[in-house]
């Protein structure tokens, strides 16, 4: 088998991991912002130049239609272009948002697999990534994106950077991976208030239900997710290890997305559970604030190892999951640990 075309232990294809010299493709399908929020933009760019990426912006980076940069078509279009370039060795998302999915009908899923480059977000990425899986049978990478995580006052947490290189590197398996020392939930509005490092504190990841579990994983924005129940782009989830974060919620919207995936049947399916750390909890209506207790009541009798407050969501800094990669999940213990590589080689480049 080529080494550029391998595939892994679900069947999945592996993307090539940039050559040297190689930029890093910036795609806008979800909200504006680098239109909305030059000054972190253009700081976040000089912080990808100074780690060594070269940067190659998709024609809509940097423009408003007061939805999204462009229209979903266009959008589409857009990740073609960064895909057929030899120069890009992969796409990054340069933020999140709400209407990702818009773009999904427009993307041409056989293009995205035979061009086997890494596609990297979270949050409103989330449908795109998950997509890339279920349409394209492809790896991706739920990780940093431009202007949320490069875009940080002083340059992105090395945590952040040290995580995406690892779950880039072809050869880096297996790998332990392990929480930050400190984190941060603070929200600055960025271009008014980002000028400053955000205040942190330790943080430690906790087994909630314990047990252990082998499986793929499928990390993703809760929210996010929901939008594509009932569509051809949720994958099916049989034997993942599914890797929910929330933003912004109480224990009341936390479970009635969990029940949804009880409801449908998917939470019999797959073999383990992580919770990301909550990004700006809120209490309930009626003033709960156990999230831990939701996630119990949820989970019931089903023998499903579940670890909570890990850092993939919208705290920083934060690890960089590959979706579709074979892990191990050490509830008991508070693991997690890659079992294979995400990606192969680089391609030899054509000058």
């Amino acid at each position: 088998m080529n080494a550029t075309t391998a595939d892994n232990r679900l069947g999945l294809r592996l993307p090539a991991a940039p050559a040297p010299g190689q930029a890093l493709g910036l795609w806008t399908p979800s909200s504006p912002a680098p239109a909305l929020f030059p000054r972190r933009y253009g700081r976040a760019v000089d912080a990808l130049r100074t780690a060594g990426f070269d940067v190659i912006a998709a024609p809509s980076t940097g423009t408003n239609t007061g939805i999204g940069a462009a229209r979903s078509a266009e959008l589409a279009e857009d990740l073609h272009r960064l895909l057929r370039d030899d120069r890009v060795g992969a796409v990054m998302g340069t933020t999140g948002g709400h209407t990702s999915s818009t773009v999904l009908r427009y993307v041409d899923w056989d293009l995205v697999r035979s061009a086997g480059k890494p596609l990297i977000g979270y949050s409103d990425l989330t449908s795109v990534l998950w997509a890339a899986l279920s349409q394209a049978r492809l790896v991706s990478f739920h990780g940093p994106m431009v202007v949320s995580e490069w875009g940080e006052w002083g340059g992105p947490w090395p945590y952040t950077v040290d995580n995406l290189r690892t779950s880039l590197d072809p050869h880096a398996a297996p790998v332990d991976l392990v929480p930050p020392p400190e984190w941060t939930g603070e929200s600055l509005w960025w271009d008014a208030e980002d000028d400053r490092r955000r205040t942190a504190e330790p943080g430690s990841w906790r087994c909630l239900l314990p047990g252990t579990a082998e499986g793929w994983l499928l990390p993703g924005c809760a929210t996010t997710a929901a939008h594509l129940f009932g569509t051809p782009y949720l994958p099916d989830v049989e034997g993942a290890i599914v890797c929910l974060e929330f933003l912004e919620m109480g224990p009341d919207q936390v479970w009635a997305h969990l029940v949804q995936w009880e409801d449908s049947g998917l939470l019999d399916r797959i073999a383990g559970l992580v919770i990301g750390r909550h990004f700006r909890p809120r209490a309930a209506a009626g003033g709960c604030r156990d999230f831990d207790e939701v996630v119990r009541t949820v989970v019931g009798r089903r023998r499903l190892p579940v670890l909570v407050d890990v850092d993939f969501g919208h705290t920083e800094p934060r690890l960089t999951l590959p979706v579709g990669a074979h892990a191990r999940l050490d509830a008991t213990c508070g693991g997690l640990t890659l079992l294979e590589n995400s990606t192969v080689p680089p391609r030899r480049r054509i000058v």
